[in-house]
């Protein structure tokens, strides 16, 4: 069994390099463009018998909604919203670009940027907290499915998650695993497993 993992189409947000976070910004038209050849691509490569998804999870974020809604339509199966998988909450930073947070909280964001997995920005969550509900909500799709499914989730969910798996620095995860709009990232469902597992043991 596989995981693929997709983060949501490109939002004006994404375009103005504006901080999402948990704020509830819809797609763009061409995040809408981008599900779209993601949906026909899914189909096509369903057709061609080289992909069998069962099942569909997604944020119940509007960016990741939408790109999961037009890729379960096309697929012709169900879209379950899936709560774990909603982008990191960055408190006071959503709204803002990475230069203004820079000026504006100095000392603090240089701190966060040197010690992100366990540090929360202010009035938001850390990575730390990302992924362990991140790995809570996989290992219940995982309990529940024995065929491959799609999961539409958010760039800071993916990096953590990719990261934590390859036993990496968190401070790496943007030069090593920045997500495109409606990328794809494969993960094998016993790789979830073990290092949800090794998460559990505090590792």
């Amino acid at each position: 069994m596989k995981l693929y993992f997709v983060r949501h189409g490109e939002t004006e947000w994404n375009v103005r390099k504006k901080i999402q976070g948990s704020t509830d910004i819809p797609l763009n038209e061409n995040g809408l463009q981008q599900a779209h050849r993601l949906a026909k691509e899914l189909r096509q490569q369903t057709l061609d018998g080289k992909l069998h998804l069962v099942r569909v999870y997604t944020s119940p974020q509007l960016r990741a909604a939408e790109t999961a809604r037009l890729a379960a339509d096309a697929l012709q199966i169900p879209c379950v919203p899936c709560d774990g998988l909603r982008e990191m909450d960055l408190g006071e930073w959503e709204g803002l670009n990475w230069d203004i947070i820079r000026e504006s909280y100095g000392e603090v964001y240089t701190y966060w940027n040197e010690h992100r997995r366990y540090t929360h920005t202010p009035g938001g969550e850390s990575y730390q907290e990302v992924v362990e509900r991140t790995f809570a909500a996989l290992s219940e799709i995982l309990d529940r499915e024995a065929q491959d499914v799609l999961a539409v989730t958010h760039s800071a969910v993916l990096m953590a998650l990719r990261c934590y798996l390859a036993k990496l620095p968190f401070e790496e995860m943007v030069k090593r695993y920045k997500t495109k709009n409606a990328e794809v990232v494969v993960i094998p469902a016993e790789e979830i497993r073990e290092a949800a597992e090794r998460f559990c043991r505090g590792e």
